[in-house]
């Protein structure tokens, strides 16, 4: 059952998924509900943090990005990284087409900058961008 909201545009959603933070709707008691682009980076936002083997039952599921934040940053560990975006978020996110990646070596402070930019699958064709950093936690 999908979960419809009314936006300024006065239009139904077309994609939801609970909120993972799990705040409650003041007054209601029910979780909060994302929707459409919210929705969709979220769960791009998961797949690319989630490391292959992570998930238990899916050990293919997620991507590898965390894996290269120690190796030597080169042409070639760009290309098999985009690749790896990609593949990741055609397997997993259907609700999206990837239009770019671009990925920006910030050695210096032991991390990844990575941004995607991609189209949503809908009547709209809505474009967006989503940027994160990956980085060291120690």
């Amino acid at each position: 059952m999908a979960i419809s909201n009314t936006s300024v545009r006065s239009r139904t959603s077309i994609y939801s998924d609970l909120d993972f933070k799990f705040r409650m709707i003041p007054g209601s008691g029910d979780v909060n509900i994302k929707t459409d682009l919210a929705a969709i980076r979220q769960s791009v936002f998961n797949i690319m943090m989630t490391s292959k083997g992570e998930k238990p039952f899916a050990p293919q599921f997620g991507s590898n990005v965390k894996a290269y934040l120690f190796e030597h940053f080169d042409s070639i560990t760009e290309a098999v990284m985009r690749s790896e975006i990609k593949s990741a978020l055609k397997n997993y996110e259907p609700r999206v087409i990837v239009l770019g990646v671009v990925i920006e070596d910030l050695s210096y402070r032991n991390a990844i900058s990575i941004k995607i930019q991609l189209q949503v699958k809908s009547p709209e064709g809505e474009t967006a961008e989503i940027e994160f950093i990956v980085e060291r936690l120690r």
